[in-house]
């Protein structure tokens, strides 16, 4: 009997063993636009426009806020460019607690979006925050929000490659049954 029990209480002291980091990866920190109405978040190409951001630490350790960055792709390329970054000055939170970190973000004038919601280009805005734990191990949280741009040219889709590729589709098509036709043609007489 002893030995039943050992096989069945190795596996779940290897399944807590292995589940236990798992566990502890939860994120440090929640990141939250707040303002404007209701999560629609208006920030006019070519102005600046002051947004609010809830940082709460929803771990159990202390953390120290180093820096803030915003992030934004204007070609909606795939390649972001730091718009703005900003010292936290290393702000203590413990558990549970929130700091709002208001900044300026200026939005380029030259922006290209390729959605359009409600009537409104929009964009994505990438918000990374660089924190110490109370280790003092470096760490980073990020979120990405969209954002509405009023002012924002709307990035028109390259259709041309298709119309060429029906095209070529097309005219080879037409070669290829002129060139039957020519053949039965010559058979005929």
């Amino acid at each position: 009997m002893r030995a039943s029990f050992r096989v069945i209480l190795i596996p779940i002291i290897l399944f807590f063993a292995a589940l236990s980091p798992v566990l502890a990866q939860t994120p440090q920190l929640s990141l939250t636009l707040i303002g404007q109405a209701a999560g629609h978040y208006v920030v006019p190409a070519g102005q600046t426009t002051q947004l609010k951001m809830e940082i709460l630490n929803a771990a159990p350790s202390d953390v120290y806020l180093s820096e803030g960055n915003a992030y934004l792709d204007p070609g909606l390329n795939g390649t972001w460019e730091l718009i703005h970054s900003e010292s936290l000055g290393n702000f203590h939170l413990g558990y549970l607690q929130s700091a709002i970190w208001t900044f300026e973000l200026a939005m380029p004038a030259m922006i290209q979006a390729v959605n359009v919601t409600s009537g409104t280009p929009q964009v994505s805005l990438l918000i990374k925050i660089i924190y110490l734990t109370a280790t003092g191990i470096q760490q980073v949280e990020q979120n990405d929000f969209p954002l509405s741009v009023p002012g924002a040219s709307i990035q028109q889709q390259n259709n041309s490659i298709w119309l060429e590729a029906v095209g070529v589709v097309a005219l080879i098509g037409i070669g290829g049954a002129a060139y039957v036709m020519l053949k039965k043609k010559r058979q005929a007489r």
